[in-house]
């Protein structure tokens, strides 16, 4: 965690010394998120975790260098860590291991990400209203640690992922205005939604003062791959957050 901020509040400085005419602006995100999907599945099988459920802490740190009616360039570090403990719901095949069914098992999911992100207006009004567009590189590392009695295997993985940007703001009147920030990228040989990448904030935003805001919504995060090769297994996740978001 002290990591991830550190490379955000770095790069975030380093940023804000690049041009003139820009607002340097920082985003503290914080909340509960809860699964509502954990699959892991052997090629041909069914999900092991069916219904295994985890509730934990959601944070996120964004700074953000920005200019009216050009780009803004964002960092943002999102840590994940959950631990399950259920039975085993489906026989897995895997990483040269056998889970039965009814077994206990035990899993470590980890997902925390750094991102680098741009948008420029795509849609602009003269109440403040916008859609703004660009895309983001996801650099993610990933572990799945599943044991069941004496068997288990710990798969980690490292990869940078381009996806598509996207924010807008509705304005609602009285310093009140509807709010969305997305980074997606749908499945392309697969399941559009499942085997792609999926990030989205909702929420409403409130303006403090003229350089802060408070925004109560809720996130979801959902995507996956399958390798589709035996011995080997997929995971799909989908998580939801209800948080509150600080920016100033």
């Amino acid at each position: 965690m002290n990591n991830l901020l550190a490379v955000v509040l770095g790069i975030g400085i380093a940023q804000a010394s690049f041009a003139d005419e820009r607002t340097n602006r920082f985003e503290l995100e914080a909340g509960v998120v809860s699964t509502q999907n954990m699959e892991i599945r052997g090629f041909n099988q069914g999900n092991a975790t069916t219904d295994w459920q985890k509730t934990g802490l959601a944070y996120r740190l964004e700074y953000w260098s920005e200019k009216a009616g050009g780009w803004n360039y964002g960092v943002v570090a999102q840590p994940l860590s959950l631990s399950y403990s259920d039975v085993i719901k489906n026989r897995l095949d895997a990483k040269g291991r056998v889970f039965s069914v009814g077994s206990p098992g035990t899993l470590l999911y980890e997902f925390p990400t750094v991102r680098f992100s741009a948008n420029r207006p795509l849609l602009t009004n003269d109440e403040g209203d916008y859609l703004r567009g660009g895309g983001s590189a996801i650099l993610r590392f990933a572990r799945v640690k599943l044991s069941s009695g004496v068997t288990g295997f710990s798969d980690t993985n490292l990869i940078l992922i381009p996806v598509f940007n996207l924010e807008a703001r509705k304005s609602l009147g009285a310093g009140w205005s509807l709010f969305t920030r997305s980074d997606f990228l749908p499945g392309v040989d697969g399941n559009l939604l499942l085997d792609g990448l999926f990030d989205v904030f909702l929420g409403v935003r409130k303006k403090m003062d003229p350089s802060a805001n408070i925004d109560i919504g809720v996130r979801t995060f959902f995507g996956g791959y399958d390798p589709k090769k035996a011995d080997d297994y997929a995971n799909r996740i989908f998580f939801n957050s209800v948080v509150v978001r600080y920016s100033w």
